[in-house]
């Protein structure tokens, strides 16, 4: 019968663990940072100082109607978004990604009757939903007086619609999450095994009876141990704190938890293989980690960088783990569903290996 207590790899790898959690600076970068940024950010809640989003269906498609749009946009109050049609937009409203939804009717700039400018609204957005409705309403008086002397030519129909009440924490926890492992990959493996490299410890493990690949894969098991603690944590400080609702299943939020530290690790073992000091192991750390901590949409939507930038950012490691994540907590989506996202890591987890291997020296 195996004995675990025996097994060089079971012992190892314990070992690793007790010294992981015995050491306050690994806990407060891995942990307690990342859980800061996010109490910081959620607190400021930045969503709430956002412009109304307002999405417009023109089914008219003429000269008033494009003017009407023309004079909302003109509106710094305002972000315009033209609908393909009612569906989409209901349903863009219903996910809580527009505050008002304007449908524009066919006969809008050729009928002397009144109009009805049918108006859907997020419930769930008070403050943003009056403000829009104002907003509509002064625009319409005013349309009413350039077109006739008319009392009135349109009538605002507004109606609520049940919506989810996304908030900027819910955007930023998953981001949070993603980031929190990158580090963890990156920062603690680079610098330890950078030390152990340096001190000579990893040379004279060699000539030791334990294998090579039972220390290995004590360090990675410590390591993605770490990054389903850091999510757990994370995750639930959001719900019990900040009320966070976690739409999909935690099981794959785990397991992208899982993949997406496994590529940084990997990458984290790269970097800790061709660096000679830890004076060398961080900037190189910092040159991967920072860019991608700004541009893989962690804080803000990558919806609001250049669309070159974004076509760029798509394609790293920490886009997919993100956006994957964020899908999963927020959208309900499946495992599945985020195939693309799944894609994307294998194969960032394929190049980190193969950089890993290539690089990873053991003096």
């Amino acid at each position: 019968r195996l004995n675990l207590r025996s097994s060089p790899t079971f012992v190892l790898t314990l070992a690793a663990l007790k010294m992981w959690f015995r050491d306050r600076q690994a806990l407060f970068w891995s942990l307690f940072l990342p859980l800061l940024l996010m109490v910081i950010f959620g607190l400021m809640n930045f969503g709430s100082l956002g412009r109304v989003d307002l999405g417009v269906v023109d089914l008219a498609d003429n000269q008033e109607s494009q003017g009407m749009l023309a004079v909302l946009g003109a509106i710094e109050a305002l972000d315009i978004v033209t609908e393909v049609d009612r569906p989409s937009a209901r349903a863009a409203l219903e996910q809580g990604d527009r505050d008002l939804v304007m449908v524009i009717p066919q006969e809008f700039g050729s009928s002397t009757q009144p109009l009805t400018l049918e108006v859907m609204y997020n419930d769930s957005r008070p403050r943003e939903s009056q403000v829009g409705l104002a907003v509509l309403r002064q625009v319409t008086d005013e349309l009413t007086f350039q077109f006739s002397d008319a009392s009135r030519l349109f009538v605002i129909e507004a109606a609520p619609v049940e919506s989810r009440d996304l908030r900027y924490i819910d955007f930023l926890m998953p981001g949070i999450v993603a980031m929190a492992i990158m580090q963890m990959g990156l920062f603690s493996v680079a610098f330890a095994f950078v030390q152990l490299k340096r001190q000579g410890i990893l040379r004279r493990l060699l000539a030791t009876p334990v294998r090579p690949v039972s220390f290995l894969f004590a360090q990675v098991v410590t390591r993605l141990t770490v990054s389903i603690l850091q999510t757990g944590v994370l995750i639930g400080v959001a719900v019990l704190f900040f009320d966070v609702h976690i739409a999909g299943n935690l099981l794959s939020i785990f397991l992208l938890a899982l993949v997406g530290g496994a590529v940084f690790v990997s990458l984290g073992f790269a970097i800790s293989g061709w660096a000679k000091s830890e004076e060398v192991a961080a900037p190189i750390a910092n040159v991967i980690a920072l860019p991608m901590m700004f541009l893989s949409g962690v804080f803000f939507p990558r919806e609001a960088m250049p669309k070159m930038l974004q076509s760029v950012t798509e394609y790293l490691p920490l886009t997919y783990l993100a956006d994957s994540m964020r899908s999963v907590a927020i959208d309900g989506a499946t495992l599945w569903s985020q195939w693309v996202g799944l894609a994307g890591l294998a194969a960032w987890l394929a190049i980190s290996f193969v950089l890993a291997i290539t690089l990873f020296r053991w003096e």
